[in-house]
């Protein structure tokens, strides 16, 4: 599961693009081209996929996975099946109505009732997801058309995205599209000196889909649970967080304090507590906690350039979600803002007034 950040951005960036013509392609900006972008025509019912990803971190490959994505769009229905290189596999199964996940590594298999279709990846627009992505690109970089490209005998468009500022984490992107379904057939991230390459080995547009397809073959001795039974949060004070960490915590005294529960996650070794904070009975912010050891901040592709905040390094990600993440003492701490009205500098403000308690 330490590939999921991963893998969702790179099965994100995998829907398809757009139906404009190849020929006008290169008459446009790639933000003309996004403009130009229509809605999928519905002869495009599903498509099959096969992928590489790579993950290095300096000259250290930290991750190599194979990913298989069958896709059945009129029917709202996934499945995906990826094995790293050392032989752990997870599956997910989404049959329209649940949710199956399972994990060699943790050898435990979990369901949980499927979203409703537009609340996810399946349920986006081409239009959408290629201006959800061009759109936070362009404010921290300058987005160019490199040129025509033939990748695993794809014949591609070669975008890419390159930092206006020298300091950011989000560092050069490129893509390369499909001219034919416009699907991202590569994609090349890099952030400080972790850099993740995706890429597109086959694709098979409208396949033929029987009953065996979107099943999953769990190992015999596997129980497969509802997720809600195994992380369901426990309530509990911040009295009892100081005595679970055993140091002071921090927390906010300028906004109300709604809840605080607790989820023991044993599949990464940690106790994660969330306080959610309210003001005039709306819910503003959660404030996460858990024990870290040395290791360093997250690397987000999708996160801003970095900050330095209650004197330590921070993260800011402006991405689906805004969350402002550091480390302190021990403690990763994180605000994830639930009032959309709620900026950057307000995140900021608000860590900056976080106060430590002891009982």
């Amino acid at each position: 599961m330490k590939n999921k950040w991963c893998m969702i951005i790179i099965v994100s960036f995998g829907l398809l693009l757009a139906a404009c013509s190849a020929e006008e392609i290169g008459q446009y900006s790639p933000d003309q081209v996004v403009a130009k972008a229509v809605e999928v025509s519905e002869d495009i019912n599903g498509y099959y996929l096969k992928s590489d990803l790579i993950v290095s971190k300096g000259e250290e490959k930290i991750e190599d996975s194979v990913m298989e994505q069958w896709t059945d769009k009129e029917n709202y229905r996934i499945k995906t099946i990826s094995e790293t290189a050392n032989g752990e596999s997870s599956m997910t199964l989404n049959d329209g109505k649940t949710i199956t996940m399972y994990s060699s590594l943790q050898d435990e298999a979990f369901t949980m009732d499927a979203l409703d279709p537009n609340d996810t990846l399946i349920g986006q627009s081409p239009r959408e997801e290629m201006e959800h992505t061009l759109k936070h690109i362009r404010e921290t970089h300058d987005i160019e058309t490199v040129g025509d490209e033939e990748i695993n005998g794809f014949d591609t468009y070669h975008i890419k995205a390159i930092p206006k500022e020298d300091d950011m984490l989000r560092g050069e992107e490129e893509y390369w599209v499909d001219k034919e379904n416009w699907f991202v057939i590569r994609t090349l991230s890099k952030s400080g000196d972790v850099t993740v390459e995706y890429t597109v080995t086959e694709l098979e547009m409208n396949p033929s889909f029987d009953e065996e397809t979107f099943t999953m073959d769990i190992p015999d001795g596997v129980n497969i649970e509802p997720i809600d039974d195994k992380y369901a949060p426990e309530e509990t004070t911040l009295a009892a967080l100081v005595e679970l960490y055993g140091q002071p915590v921090l927390t906010s005294e300028d906004y109300d304090l709604a809840k605080i529960d607790k989820l023991d996650m044993d599949s990464f070794d940690r106790t994660e507590a969330n306080q959610e904070f309210t003001k005039d009975g709306v819910s503003q912010f959660i404030l996460t906690s858990f024990e870290v050891s040395d290791e360093d901040l997250p690397v987000d592709l999708a996160a801003d350039k970095e900050l330095e905040v209650r004197d330590v390094k921070a993260i800011y990600i402006d991405d689906v979600i805004k969350n402002l993440m550091w480390d302190e003492e021990g403690i990763r701490y994180s605000i994830l803002a639930n009032n959309e009205e709620l900026t950057k500098e307000d995140l900021v403000e608000i860590a900056e007034n976080l106060v430590f308690v002891e009982e």
